[in-house]
């Protein structure tokens, strides 16, 4: 999968380290493995700190073929993997089987979580309805440690009390199984009814946002053209979206800040509703004529210049660079700005941020975009070399990625990147699945599964 890289905008793999158009680091690269097994030895790890009964307790055989009725299972024959559950009649349904082991393991795993968290509300509300029986020692869980388990009472009881034990579970089984299809059939009608008012309150919100978005294009993103007469032209927005509008005046073939008026029924002498255009092209084949865009005149660059894209640029017989630190001023080494290539120096050096017009070329200050060449350097050698003059030497130094400059942005990028996987990483052990942790005192009644259901 491609995704954006954060800093050049360059669509890159999600799988690589580094953007290799600019060299920052990827941040959305994983690079550590979450808590969840993805392997059958790890799901056996995962099973032993969670200090569970032993498998013929739970009745989760994990890598192994078990054959025995009433069990689940997984184990790896070949190049698959498959996982199963055996039901009371000894068939055998298989859940999956197939190359992936993070898969299958992740089936049987949140099977066995399902199960774990059921057995343990059942001892819960055990406990709260009697007493906790008594239990004998001498059972030995998986990582090795003594435990102590409730002998199987069923060994203790008669034939006849066996028998009248297991109609009275085959009962509530059916009575269960019941209730399970009632619920399910419920469960369905809500959902119908739940679909049928989401989808219109969606309707309207997204007739709401719609509305919102083309209101907030108008009026924040392109603002709007007003003209009587082919001189002078008009031009309104608001920062906010607010009642104070900032207006514009283009007269003489030029555009001069004219002023703030508050509210939409206020408007320069001359002006009013009906002389609204929402497109400049619209106002030009109005009127019969030419415009220059006010977003672009110098007048409205100089009250909000435009920042420039993080890229090359060949300007006043200089190779520049603007470079976009995202984090560098966190950690007291901010190095946004513009930069130029000294070749009498074989060096790069700093000039001004963006917004100083004092000092940027007017070019670059005013029409960058004129200007941007590319952030790929070997790019800018091969296809983009017909720009600069005969002559011009093409050293590593040229390379502004090989600078001291890009250097202390690569840090504060990889920095950042590693300040977020510490706190992911934090997030994750804080989170460490004690839900799942069993508890000596706590029994496991295997006998409660739905053994004939296909899982």
């Amino acid at each position: 999968m491609q995704i954006q890289c954060e800093y050049c905008k360059n669509w890159i793999e999600d799988t690589v380290e580094k953007c290799p158009y600019c060299g920052a680091s990827n941040t959305h690269l994983k690079r550590y493995a979450d808590t969840t097994p993805k392997t059958i030895a790890e799901l056996k790890t995962w099973y032993a700190e969670r200090n569970l009964p032993p498998e013929e307790v739970t009745r989760f055989f994990i890598g192994t073929d078990y054959r025995a009725p009433k069990a689940f299972g997984i184990y790896q024959d070949g190049k698959n993997f498959i996982v199963y559950k055996n039901k009371a009649d000894g068939s055998r349904a298989v859940r999956y089987k197939g190359p992936d082991e993070a898969y299958a393991v992740n089936e049987l795993y949140l099977k066995l979580k399902e199960e774990i968290l059921h057995q343990k509300a059942r001892n819960m509300a055990k406990r709260s309805g009697a007493s906790q029986p008594q239990r004998s020692s001498g059972n030995v869980n998986p990582g090795g440690s003594s435990r102590s388990y409730q002998p199987s009472q069923a060994s203790q009881m008669s034939p006849e009390e066996k028998a009248r034990r297991k109609a009275e579970k085959q009962a509530e089984a059916q009575a269960y199984a019941r209730k399970k299809a009632e619920q399910k059939k419920k469960s369905r009608r809500n959902l119908i009814i739940f679909r049928s008012i989401l989808f219109t309150v969606l309707g309207g919100l997204l007739a709401l946002m719609a509305t919102c978005t083309v209101r907030w294009a108008l009026r924040t993103n392109r603002g709007e053209y007003y003209a009587a007469s082919a001189d002078p032209v008009y031009y309104r927005y608001t920062h906010d979206n607010s009642d104070d509008w900032e207006w514009w005046k283009y007269t003489d073939g030029a555009w001069g800040y004219f002023g703030e008026l508050q509210g939409d029924e206020n408007f320069p002498d001359g002006i009013d509703k009906s002389d609204r255009y929402t497109k400049l092209e619209r106002l030009e084949k109005a009127l019969n004529i030419t415009v220059e865009p006010v977003r672009k005149s110098r007048a409205f660059l100089d009250m909000y210049p435009e920042k420039p894209k993080n890229a090359y640029y060949y300007a006043q017989d200089h190779l520049w660079y603007y470079a976009v630190d995202s984090y560098g001023a966190g950690y007291g080494r901010d190095r946004n700005g513009w930069y130029y290539y000294d070749e009498d120096e074989s060096n790069w050096h700093y000039l001004a941020r963006y917004t100083d017009s004092d000092q940027v070329p007017e070019e670059l200050y005013y029409e960058s975009e004129d200007y941007a060449l590319t952030d790929d350097y070997k790019k800018l050698q091969s296809d983009y070399a017909y720009v600069f003059p005969a002559g011009f030497v093409w050293t590593e130094s040229t390379d502004f990625k090989t600078s001291d400059y890009y250097e202390d942005i690569q840090w504060s990028a990889e920095k950042h990147a590693e300040e977020e996987r510490e706190r992911r990483q934090e997030e994750r052990d804080n989170d460490n699945d004690n839900d799942y942790d069993w508890d000596d005192d706590d029994d496991w009644d295997y006998d409660d599964y739905d053994w004939d259901s296909d899982w």
